[in-house]
């Protein structure tokens, strides 16, 4: 159990690094939709953009046992 508890930060840090490739069109690379993504970027990127640091920073700090 123990070793779980030590890498429970890592869930926040995968999805904070995958939400800003995503919000800044780095991913997917062929989207089904191109349109619809566009959108969903404009939409939510910037938000998105501001939030993702500090959830890759929550990530990493409880990665290293600081939280």
């Amino acid at each position: 159990m123990s070793d779980w508890e030590n890498l429970k930060g890592l869930i926040p840090l995968v999805v904070g690094i995958y939400l800003f490739l995503v919000a800044t069109g780095k991913l997917p690379r062929n989207p089904r939709d191109p349109e619809r993504m566009a959108l969903w970027r404009r939409k939510f990127g910037p938000l998105v953009k501001v939030l993702t640091p500090f959830m890759v920073a929550f990530g990493l700090l409880q990665l290293i046992g600081v939280l």
